[in-house]
């Protein structure tokens, strides 16, 4: 039987559809021995890793072959490197990443069951212990793929129509996206985009994304970060462009580190002069949700803000890397950022270091700046 692996095409009748890269058939290969559960988790982990389709379904048994060839197809669609370590209570760790032959230490996990029997995979139980990362969008198998130049977005079955729209979409703002990530020292390989339907959007990476979001940055440490979008709720191409553009403004900006709750007025406010680009702020939405501030670096919204409460906290903190920009130039606003945001100075260090000023000051003229937008406005 012929198996399709590997390249992804876009053609006109069929908008994406998966190709073999190298078709071959699946031979039977050696009968299973009797390895530990570890070193049959191991083989299967190294036969991912080399494309080694015949490897990895060998100690699988013919009712869950499908099911474990889909997962194959998805996981090597992603480029992504996978680890199996068998842990206590019966369950299986499963560590992948996206960066390379060697997942770093703190790659993501989930957890698995997988009944061996006679050296072979029979059956899948539910782990005891899922991670707070499932369900991941990836770990059923069940995605379609579109691959672009600096992208490759994956999607429900029910979705693959939005799949070529989505990926050129998502490429025009992968190249917006790259000079700020040069900006952070932070490029990325390529980035990952997700399509959720409302049920998916619900349940994907633990169902936690807020009930006003249209997007979501899923942070993965030092792999990276995962887009998750869900399309229903954006009604125009502009506006998927946007999120887009701003959700992987979050992958440019802080994958690979952790943040603290503390910055989110900055976190949010490089996302969205990112995600807005080429415009700038007072030309954007952003004016209208705008309230005058007294100061640059309001607290983080609170759990339950309303839609008005959030559109301001967003355009506060979009005018207040605006301002950074217009006083200081961009890329020295980009500079303070990284030294913020990824190596955890503090704001009066980095203000000091690239402004040559205290941040009071800073924030003074920016909150200053930003209310006489808001008395100009009205």
């Amino acid at each position: 039987m012929a198996i399709s692996v590997g390249g992804m095409v876009t053609g006109k009748a069929d908008p994406v559809r998966v190709v073999p890269a190298v078709a071959a058939p699946i031979t039977a290969g050696a009968a299973p021995g009797h390895d530990s559960v570890q070193e049959l988790l191991s083989k299967q982990a190294a036969a991912l890793n080399r494309g080694d389709l015949g490897g990895w379904l060998r100690p699988v048994a013919p009712a869950l072959r499908q099911r474990y060839q889909n997962l194959f197809r998805t996981l090597r669609a992603l480029n992504a490197t996978v680890d199996y370590r068998v842990v206590d209570g019966g369950d299986v760790r499963l560590t992948y990443c996206f960066a390379g032959p060697r997942c770093p230490a703190d790659s993501p996990r989930i957890a698995q069951r997988p009944l061996v029997k006679n050296g072979q995979i029979t059956a899948l139980g539910k782990p005891a212990r899922p991670t707070a990362l499932q369900p991941t969008p990836w770990e059923q198998g069940d995605l379609v793929f579109a691959r672009g130049k600096r992208v490759t977005v994956g999607a429900p079955k029910a979705l693959r129509n939005r799949l070529t729209e989505v990926v050129a979409l998502a490429d025009q703002a992968a190249a917006v996206d790259d000079k700020f990530a040069a900006y952070a020292g932070n490029r990325q390989p390529r980035y990952r985009v997700f399509l959720a339907t409302g049920k998916l959007w619900r349940t994907w990476y633990g169902g936690k994304a807020t009930p006003w979001a249209v997007g979501y940055m899923q942070p993965l440490g030092r792999a990276g970060g995962d887009v998750v979008i869900n399309p229903s709720r954006l009604t125009s191409r502009t506006a998927l462009k946007e999120v887009i553009q701003h959700e992987l403004g979050h992958v440019a900006t802080i994958g690979g580190v952790p943040t603290k709750h503390e910055d989110m007025w900055l976190v949010e406010g490089v996302a969205e002069y990112i995600g807005m680009q080429p415009a700038r702020a007072a030309d954007t939405y952003s004016k209208r949700a705008l309230r005058r501030t007294t100061r640059l670096n309001p607290p983080p919204l609170r759990d339950g803000a309303g839609e008005k409460e959030v559109s301001a906290f967003y355009a506060q903190g979009h005018f207040a890397v605006d301002c950074l920009v217009t006083k200081f130039g961009e890329a020295r606003a980009m500079e303070f950022v990284r030294l913020k945001l990824r190596l955890g100075n503090s704001l009066d260090m980095a203000a000091r270091s690239v402004f040559g000023v205290p941040f009071g000051k800073v924030d003074a003229t920016c909150a200053d700046w930003i209310s006489n937008l808001v008395v100009t406005r009205r």
